[in-house]
């Protein structure tokens, strides 16, 4: 699995063949498919791997944030954490569903999943800065400046970008609590919002 995360993220799933996956882990093509049948069992396992442990890492990360714009915050600099290590090569879930195209097959539902997870997070955090019928149109808003900030990261080397796009995510976040203000605390976080 850590071979072939390795080298999937790196290099692509489909350039990546099995026996490249076995060298590397050194383990004989029977043991491997004595665990994963096909390639695209062992991607979709490897994928699910990865979405567990950035969804645990990312909860390690929220928990130190003690307000709902505290955790957003945190969000996008989980973020440029990821985008400053030396492993850093892309989203996998991104790559795979562009080398995955076909809706419903395994591969691009597991990547689907993920960023809808991700969505469903980040909603839960904005709902209680802005009511759940603005989080709702809010937090695909968020994933989408958190995609390009990844790719700029990956392409352009702009290890700066997930900080670029909080800046731009507070000032949507702003504008959305001005929809929903409602009382002089929700005008307090408005101010503190801006403030930041």
């Amino acid at each position: 699995m850590d071979a072939a995360t390795r080298l999937f993220g790196r290099y692509g799933y489909h350039a990546v063949g099995i026996d490249w996956v076995t060298a590397e882990s050194r383990v004989t093509k029977a043991t491997m498919y004595r665990y994963f049948p096909s390639k695209t069992d062992l991607i979709a396992q490897v994928l699910q791997q990865r979405q567990r442990d950035c969804a645990a890492s990312l909860e390690k990360a929220l928990a130190s944030a003690d307000t709902p714009l505290a955790g957003l915050e945190q969000v996008f600099r989980w973020h440029g954490d990821w985008f400053n290590a030396q492993n850093f090569t892309g989203c996998m879930f991104a790559h795979a569903a562009a080398e995955f195209p076909s809706k419903g097959s395994t591969v691009h539902d597991i990547a689907v999943a993920q960023k809808t997870g991700l969505t469903k997070r980040i909603e839960q955090l904005a709902a209680q800065l802005v009511g759940a019928e603005n989080a709702a149109a809010l937090a695909p808003v968020l994933v989408m400046l958190l995609d390009g900030a990844t790719l700029s990261a990956q392409v352009a080397d702009r290890k700066a970008s997930a900080d670029e796009a909080w800046s731009a995510a507070r000032d949507l976040i702003a504008a959305y609590c001005v929809r929903s203000v409602q009382d002089s605390w929700e005008a307090d976080v408005i101010v503190d919002i801006r403030k930041s």
